[in-house]
């Protein structure tokens, strides 16, 4: 429907609503393509401001406009096309000026035998190779004598622009030139000359324009040839060149820049300083362009152009055989290239992005773009690329429209579903959070372990790399405050099961060592046992754990394959504890685990950590590593307590880190002994 649409458009070529488009694009074509002036056929002996100021104002005696024609006569050119109109006698002749006062008879008869202004210049005219401007009115009036043309093939007249009348010059002028040429153009409706008619007619009678008349006499031809087909006119011959024309009989204008090097002041040529060259052999062009005094047209290239310039141009483009011509098939070609892009978009544009629709669209226009412009250039072929692409944008914006609304529809689900998903988040970060802080509350909190008489100090950490997570320590006193258990375990895994992994081997541990916690081995290898049992899903814990004698200072311990933990006792440097053990707790249900034993000196700091701390990376990927702990410690002032230490601890990974975020839980125990 769209296409048709914009056909029905195209056919009203000149005056429908894609005229203004059509020539925009053709006129681009001019901007980037102009023509290059080549042979230079042409001069233009033009009535410019210095031939006003040496000569006077215009209108000149034609006396001197015969003395001009004769002037450049002299130098042999080609032929000579006048582009002015002599309708009424020139008032200044001598038979004209006779005195309204009396005066002598004696010099009335002389005045009025003087020959006038215009019989000078008919006599002038006579022997010249020169044709006379004619112009087309709407007004009737006799055609007069013109060019006889030979048709040859279908009739061309009822293509051609009628003109109900013709203005010429005066019969006496008129009858003297060797030839009679049309010198109407008429502009788009935007005022830009764009084409002009070689032919028109008057009736039937064809009318030739100043231009093709001007061949005519320089090639020496009688009359002119034209082509005619059913489609109305094709080509029109003068001598030997032939001319290739649109149905109408007109020609489509190549336009050249302005070039004053196609010009030559009539005052040089009158004082004969003028180049011969310019002259010899020449199509030559007389005209006024004297500011003012004619209408300059528009053209595609610049907003005021000399009429008669715009008839070199004519001129040369002709003898350069580079005139544009919009092909007899441009309208199929169109058409096609309209079903093309439109094909294009409409396989595209369903089944991408809409951020890329425009993309789509203005890779379709730039190839539309570059084989108009590519005819232009290389053919003078007139395609019109503006009915296809605002036919490929009509396409477009109607996909562009249905895509938005699917999209929009797609959108308004897409809503729905991420508001129902984001409530189940909500209502499961709700759930995430209430289990951390169930997590964290079955965590002791170690600032309440206190020994009446001070012998120990103690504080503990422990942060989640997600909302919850499977790192775990545990710290009670037993047998009535004399002794106290510590241990830090780190469950394989992150999240949810290894939180509820996490919980339930704390409390089977806890269980352990409140039924005989004696020996620490024993008791690694009894919670080892029960922890298995209930393990579905073959989880594993890294476990240390510890049983302090505060009065003592004797630690005994046992290590399911966690990181050991480190000793710094006073004046002595931080070390590791090294002491038996056995593998993670529920990777060999019945393993028996070994003890060990460990006397502090007073001032004794064990810290237990989880590998968050060790393997904490900083942007580069490096690891925090034992070395830094120790160091760390080894930096500390003596005497600073447990939960300073914990501080201390973290802000160094902090530190690492540098905003890095965690890759897994961390969790640290400091445990200091006093003493007695």
């Amino acid at each position: 429907m769209l296409l048709a649409m914009f056909t029905y458009l195209a056919a009203s070529w000149d005056s429908g609503p894609l005229s203004t488009a059509r020539h925009f694009v053709f006129d681009t074509y001019h901007t980037l393509a102009p023509r290059a002036r080549i042979s230079a056929p042409v001069t233009i002996v033009a009535v410019d401001e210095t031939s006003l100021a040496a000569i006077g104002q215009w209108p000149w005696p034609r006396d001197k406009i015969a003395a001009l024609l004769q002037a450049i006569n002299a130098h042999s050119p080609a032929a000579i096309g006048v582009d002015i109109l002599f309708v009424e006698p020139d008032r200044l002749s001598i038979s004209r000026m006779t005195p309204e006062t009396s005066v002598p008879p004696a010099v009335r008869d002389w005045l009025n035998q003087q020959p006038s202004n215009d019989s000078v210049l008919a006599k002038a005219l006579q022997p010249m190779p020169l044709a006379l401007g004619i112009a087309g009115m709407e007004t009737p009036s006799p055609a007069g004598v013109l060019t006889p043309v030979m048709q040859q093939g279908e009739t061309i007249a009822p293509h051609l622009r009628p003109y109900a009348g013709l203005l010429r010059s005066l019969p006496e002028i008129d009858a003297a030139a060797m030839g009679h040429g049309l010198l109407s153009a008429d502009p788009d409706p935007d005022g830009i000359v764009r084409r002009t008619p070689l032919l028109a007619r008057h009736g039937n009678v064809l009318i030739p324009s100043l231009e093709l008349e001007m061949l005519r006499i320089a090639t020496g031809a009688n009359w002119i040839d034209v082509a005619g087909g059913a489609d109305g006119a094709q080509s029109v011959t003068a001598g030997e060149l032939s001319i290739p024309l649109q149905s109408n009989g007109m020609i489509w204008l190549h336009y050249g820049p302005h070039d004053p090097a196609r010009f030559v002041s009539a005052s040089s040529v009158l004082d004969g300083s003028a180049d011969p060259e310019m002259l010899k052999n020449k199509l030559v062009l007389v005209g006024v362009t004297g500011l003012g005094l004619i209408d300059q047209p528009a053209t595609p290239l610049v907003s005021r152009m000399a009429g008669v310039e715009i008839r070199a141009q004519i001129l040369e483009a002709i003898f350069d055989n580079d005139l544009l011509f919009r092909p007899v098939w441009s309208p199929l070609a169109e058409a096609g290239l309209s079903l093309l892009l439109c094909g294009f978009l409409s396989l595209t544009i369903p089944v991408i992005r809409p951020s890329w629709t425009p993309v789509m669209w203005l890779a379709g226009s730039a190839v539309l773009a570059m084989i108009g412009f590519g005819g232009f250039a290389a053919k003078g072929w007139l395609l019109d690329i503006s009915m296809p692409a605002m036919a490929g944008g009509a396409v477009f914006l109607l996909l562009l429209a249905a895509t938005l609304a699917e999209a929009d529809h797609q959108r308004r689900l897409y809503k729905r579903d991420l508001e129902a998903q984001r409530e189940k988040e909500a209502k499961f970060a709700g759930e995430l959070e209430a289990a951390r802080r169930i997590q964290m509350g079955i965590l002791p909190d170690a600032s309440k372990i206190r020994d009446p008489q001070g012998r120990i100090d103690v504080a503990a950490f422990l942060d989640p790399a997600r909302e919850v997570g499977g790192d775990l320590y545990d710290l009670f006193l037993i047998d009535e405050g004399r002794r106290l258990f510590f241990m830090i375990g780190d469950v394989a895994g992150k999240g949810i099961p290894a939180s509820l992994f996490m919980a339930l081997g704390k409390s089977l541990y806890k269980s352990a060592v409140l039924r005989g916690g004696d020996n620490i081995a024993d008791v690694m290898t009894e919670a080892n046992f029960e922890i298995a049992r209930d393990n579905p899903e073959q989880m594993f814990i890294t476990t240390f754990a510890g049983i302090l004698d505060i009065e003592s200072g004797v630690i005994s311990a046992s290590n399911a394959g966690h990181e050991s933990p480190l000793i710094k006792a006073p004046g002595v440097r931080t070390r590791s504890w090294i002491g038996a053990g056995g593998p993670p707790m529920c990777v060999l249900d019945e393993f028996d685990f070994a003890g060990e034993t460990l006397q502090l000196t007073p001032g004794s700091i064990i810290v237990l950590t989880t590998d968050g701390v060790s393997e904490a990376m900083d942007p580069d990927g490096r690891l925090y590593g034992h070395e830094r702990l120790i160091a760390l410690m080894d930096g500390l002032p003596e005497g600073m307590n447990a939960d300073a230490i914990v501080k201390a601890i973290c802000e160094d990974v902090k530190a690492h880190a540098r905003g890095t975020l965690p890759s897994d839980d961390i969790a640290v125990v400091v445990l200091r002994w006093r003493g007695m």
